[in-house]
């Protein structure tokens, strides 16, 4: 990321609100360097992140009744793929573009910013991960089409091309663009609940990765969240530039990773660090709280790692630890004016180093 260094604030996803001119301005207001568009998660299901990433992919259809995307049986496969690969080779991204009820913070993000400009140089994105989509989404049996590797693959490359159309839209502004994949479902990766292995989670998402960087007309910030425990060296050794991950909960596993994390480090990765906690944690918590917490475990990962304090800095994030859809709407805006004071402090300590 050229345009500025850490440690820079910018949000997740879900936010309980409903206006969203209200919310977009803010998240303007709190989160100036790196503003994200808000997932408007309380005004129907196609907010929802499968919903939103669903449009344009192969054979899906959309139920909002039952909250629920799945391939449609009145839909020949073969043709619904034929269809979706002649739109891929063609290069059209608009084919994969949000429509305006699906998304209603993007757009409010990208008139704002049309309209009153930004101070930062970047906006950040968000769209489910391949794993998560493809784990959620079934097939006309009710199987997670994750376990059909045709559909997968189509997955991939549709999702990565709604990475590059979100990537152009923010770069049509002048903003340089960051987009992460949420990935949930990698919280149980290893166990019975996603019984792939390594390899295949490492081929899909390097598949979306790189396919998404080829899309893109220029350079697009990579990032993969996942709000909790996974087998963290998988992500590290993806093709990702940033790691979002919940420091508040889940910082002493990613510890375990040293080696993996300052190989990481080498390569110019970024750390995405979720210090502000988006459950029940955080009604004790207060920004005095979270920075000591977070000046803890800075210094612990640069032991860990054998890294300056100012090398941590230069290349970390401040972010939720997760998306604040579901908590109250004052408990979401604290969450929001906490991180904006994380983020200054990040800022002032980083300049005294």
């Amino acid at each position: 990321m050229s345009g500025f260094t850490g440690p820079a604030a910018t949000g997740i996803g879900s936010v309980p609100f409903t206006d969203p001119q209200e919310t977009v301005a803010l998240v303007l207001e709190t989160l100036p360097q790196i503003p994200y568009w808000p997932q408007m998660v309380q005004l129907g299901y196609l907010e929802d992140m499968a919903a939103q990433a669903a449009r344009g992919l192969p054979g899906l259809k959309v139920d909002e009744v039952n909250r629920t995307v799945a391939m449609d049986p009145d839909l020949p496969r073969d043709e619904a793929l034929a269809q979706f690969y002649e739109v891929v080779l063609s290069g059209d991204l608009s084919h994969f573009a949000f429509e305006p009820q699906d998304a209603r913070g993007f757009f409010a993000l990208l008139a704002a910013v049309a309209s009153q400009g930004s101070p930062g140089p970047a906006l950040k994105g968000q769209l489910s991960g391949p794993v998560t989509f493809a784990g959620v989404v079934k097939d006309a049996g009710g199987k997670p089409i994750l376990y059909d590797r045709e559909l997968t693959q189509a997955v991939c490359a549709g999702l990565a091309r709604k990475v590059a159309w979100q990537a152009e839209k923010f770069r049509e502004l002048g903003k340089e663009p960051i987009v992460f994949l949420d990935e949930p479902f990698l919280t149980g990766f290893g166990s019975a609940y996603l019984p792939i292995s390594k390899d295949e989670v490492t081929e899909i998402l390097t598949q979306t990765l790189e396919e998404a960087r080829g899309a893109a007309a220029g350079p697009v910030t990579l990032g993969i969240h996942c709000c909790g425990n996974t087998d963290w060296s998988l992500l590290l050794n993806a093709p990702i530039d940033v790691l979002s991950f919940d420091s508040f909960g889940y910082f002493e596993s990613l510890r375990l990773y040293d080696r993996a994390l300052a190989q990481f480090l080498d390569r110019g990765g970024w750390l995405a660090w979720g210090l502000v906690p988006t459950n029940d944690d955080f009604k004790p918590e207060t920004a005095d709280t979270l920075w000591r917490r977070f000046q803890a475990q800075v210094t612990q990962l640069a032991g860990d790692v054998h890294r300056g304090l100012k090398e941590i800095l230069t290349q970390s994030l401040l972010t939720p630890a997760c998306g604040t859809g579901y908590m109250s709407q004052d408990d979401s805006r604290r969450v929001l004016t906490t991180l904006k004071e994380l983020g200054l402090r990040g800022q002032e300590w980083l300049a005294a180093l």
